[in-house]
């Protein structure tokens, strides 16, 4: 298993549908990474198996399903089985975050766990107590340790550390399940559209122009999707494209024109109705509120 040094290789190994496959070590229940640099850059992707992510040092916001998750120095992030999510790591104090990622085999799961990939995760799981989060940070900076340890009994404490951490998860973060019909169908061409929005929000795309990419009629298409999702493709791509313009409203100088353009919206009055209806104030009210908090 390997620590990332480098930009992410295993950015060639997440397929047409987004899909990240075909990265799992022999002999251990999950890949480990601990994500080191700032040129690291993962694609939107999403697997079968759940996701555990820690911040031993820095940030490094999530995206997942379209949502921005913040995770900061201490923080932990539970990803759930065929969320479409990554990562954009950025510099805290001048220096780069210390990210680990646990990404379980859902081979390997699934031999242990009848249906493992059902199971959805919570932090505020109604069962978990202040003890068990604190035991999945401790585990986590174990894993860090020995993830860059060169003992030669680095193998095994990695592997008890990822099964205890897995027997943890399953046993008291476990918050609820989902259908069999959004787990089963393999190369689901609902992931492979929702990869695809998530990686073309910026462009000017509709409905129809996704359709046509898929090969559906508009009608068709937005039915399909509303089922699948449980909302429109318009919401969906209202929500991608806003979480975008907050992020950069807060992270850059850019004017509020430049940020609808930069993430999607039609024109800025598009992006200010958004602002109204979704967060209940302007693009700049938005900006000047959460830099005042700074």
């Amino acid at each position: 298993m390997a620590v990332a040094s480098m930009p992410m290789t295993y950015n060639t190994l997440i397929g047409p549908d987004y899909r990240e496959e075909n990265v799992y070590p022999e002999g251990f229940p999950g890949l480990v990474i601990v994500h080191d640099s700032l040129d690291e850059r993962a694609k939107p992707h999403w697997h079968p198996g759940m996701e555990f992510v820690y911040s031993a040092h820095g940030s490094c916001p999530f995206i997942v399903d379209g949502r921005e998750m913040a995770l900061n120095t201490g923080d932990l992030l539970l990803i759930n089985p065929y969320s479409i999510h990554y990562g954009i790591p950025k510099s805290t104090d001048g220096t780069s975050p210390v990210i680990l990622s646990v990404t379980f085999n859902d081979e390997v799961l699934e031999r242990l766990y009848p249906f493992a990939d059902r199971y959805e995760f919570s932090l505020h799981s109604p069962r978990v107590t202040r003890d068990d989060q604190a035991r999945l940070m401790q585990l986590a900076e174990n894993i860090i340790r020995w993830q860059r340890s060169d003992e030669s009994i680095r193998g095994f404490k990695l592997n008890m550390l990822l099964y205890e951490l897995l027997s943890l998860l399953y046993s008291k973060f476990v918050s609820g399940t989902r259908s069999p019909e959004l787990t089963r169908s393999g190369r689901n061409i609902t992931m492979q559209i929702i990869g695809y929005v998530t990686s073309h929000h910026r462009q000017r795309i509709d409905a129809a122009d996704v359709a046509r990419e898929f090969g559906y009629s508009r009608e068709h298409f937005c039915r399909m999707f509303r089922k699948a999702t449980g909302t429109t493709f318009k919401e969906f791509l209202t929500e991608l494209r806003l979480d975008d313009a907050c992020r950069k409203l807060l992270n850059s100088s850019s004017s509020v024109a430049a940020i609808a353009k930069e993430c999607g919206f039609p024109d800025t009055r598009a992006l200010q109705n958004t602002m109204q209806r979704k967060r209940a104030m302007s693009a700049q009210e938005y900006r000047n509120r959460n830099n005042e908090r700074d």
